[in-house]
């Protein structure tokens, strides 16, 4: 993994302010310098906790409800410890505290940061706090809001690949009646204090607003990389390899954290106000924000029986919006890390081979699609997940340390019932 482009940029953003580690006494429920939230004290509303923690064969499901505050203070009660260890012995490996510090100071300038996210971010260090505390030894001080959030943004300082196959129409067996599954590779890292502490975790927001999110992360990752709400929209997130990177003016003019706002943009019910949540919902708030990086997002729905699929191409001057191409078919959708429509295609070794797998496979079912995931993995993958929208049904690998990359483990079932039920 190596630090992108963007990070430097990030870096001489916040090297005019660098965070100073708070006091105990300095900490307020409302907005900072530059919009950022302070931690609030533990209060006897925040000392429940509003979240349980399960392991489902061998997979750790972290489940929170309630206010943004409320599910992150549960977040950090629950996984203190596995949040300090991802942070202390493979984040901070990565992103050196002094880039951790400058990031995260650029982030409360100009960072458009969903207010609710931050609220979530501060919440989680309260928990923390209020359960064994949240001091990071490697940084020499507590973890403060400002950080959490940088971590969250990591994708647009570190390179990752990824890639991903969406099938639905006659390219899926009969007995699906033609609804889409996708199937996708998070190609991260090898790391073994990242592996370790992989979860599911289940928001379940109070605001009526809102509604349910499931998304496979690590501790303390409250950002999406492959996720998939109430509604069934399917979004994942894949590294873009493009060239139009802001410039650090348009930086510094204000942008979206990739992965914050594909949170954002699943948990909110209607962001285009039609009355619905569709993928249409996903693509107006990527439109509507200002971004710094390239990436990709492969959106698919369950209710749209013609087109369900489609991959958002995002860049600092534009998203553009691709669709199923005459190589895969008029019912078939594959994306990696190279633009292929904002840009020229670039030659790229796994998204041929997606092509020849789905052309060897006229239809796919569960297993098909999963093998052929599967043969796409890189060495650094972290998980392969298949999605049935319709259903909301998740197939779910998570590499554990030791692990080989080509693992022939079908994954876990999880059905939505089951992730997403009754507050206890």
């Amino acid at each position: 993994m190596r630090i992108a482009g963007l990070g430097v940029c990030w870096a001489l953003l916040g090297c005019a302010r660098p965070p100073a580690a708070p006091s105990p006494d300095a900490r307020s429920e409302g907005p900072g310098p530059g919009g950022s939230v302070a931690a609030p004290p533990p209060s006897g509303d925040a000392s429940t906790v509003h979240g349980t923690l399960s392991v489902v064969d061998g997979q750790r499901v972290l489940r929170v409800w309630g206010t943004p505050a409320q599910m992150g203070h549960a977040h950090g009660a629950l996984l203190r410890e596995a949040i300090v260890d991802v942070i202390e012995h493979y984040a901070l490996q990565v992103v050196p505290p002094a880039t951790l510090a400058a990031t995260g100071a650029a982030l409360a300038e100009v960072g458009d940061i969903a207010p609710s996210l931050r609220e979530e971010a501060a919440g989680i260090i309260a928990g923390m706090r209020e359960h064994g505390g949240a001091e990071i030894p490697a940084l020499g001080r507590e973890l403060v809001v400002d950080d959490l959030l940088a971590l969250n943004a990591m994708t647009d300082l570190v390179a990752i690949g990824c890639s991903s196959l969406s099938s639905w129409g006659a390219g899926v067996t009969e007995d699906r009646d033609g609804a889409p599954m996708v199937v996708r590779n998070l190609d991260w890292s090898t790391d073994p204090d990242l592996l370790e502490h992989q979860i599911l975790l289940v928001t379940m927001p109070s605001d009526p607003a809102r509604q349910p999110v499931v998304s496979i992360g690590f501790a303390g990752y409250i950002a999406c990389l492959s996720c998939i709400n109430e509604a069934g929209v399917t979004a994942l997130f894949n590294m873009g390899y493009g060239a139009h990177a802001a410039s650090l003016a348009g930086a510094m003019a204000g942008f979206a954290p990739a992965n914050l706002l594909l949170r954002d943009a699943l948990e909110r019910r209607d962001v285009d106000g039609d009355g619905s949540s569709r993928a249409d919902d996903v693509q107006a708030a990527i439109t509507d924000a200002r971004h710094v990086g390239s990436y990709i997002v492969h959106v698919v729905e369950p209710h749209d029986p013609v087109s369900p699929a489609r991959v958002l191409e995002v860049e600092s001057d534009g998203v553009i919006v691709r669709g199923p191409e005459s190589g895969l078919g008029p019912e078939r959708l594959a994306a990696t890390n190279h633009l292929r429509e904002k840009a020229a295609p670039t030659s790229c070794s796994r998204y041929a081979r997606l092509v020849q797998g789905a052309r060897r496979t006229p239809r796919f079912d569960r297993a098909a699609l999963w093998e052929l995931g599967r043969s796409v993995r890189l060495d650094e993958v972290v998980h392969t997940v298949l999605v049935e929208p319709a259903t909301r049904e998740l197939t779910l690998w998570l590499r554990r340390p030791g692990d080989a990359a080509d693992d022939a483990s079908v994954g876990v079932h999880h059905a939505w019932s089951d992730l997403v039920r009754a507050r206890e």
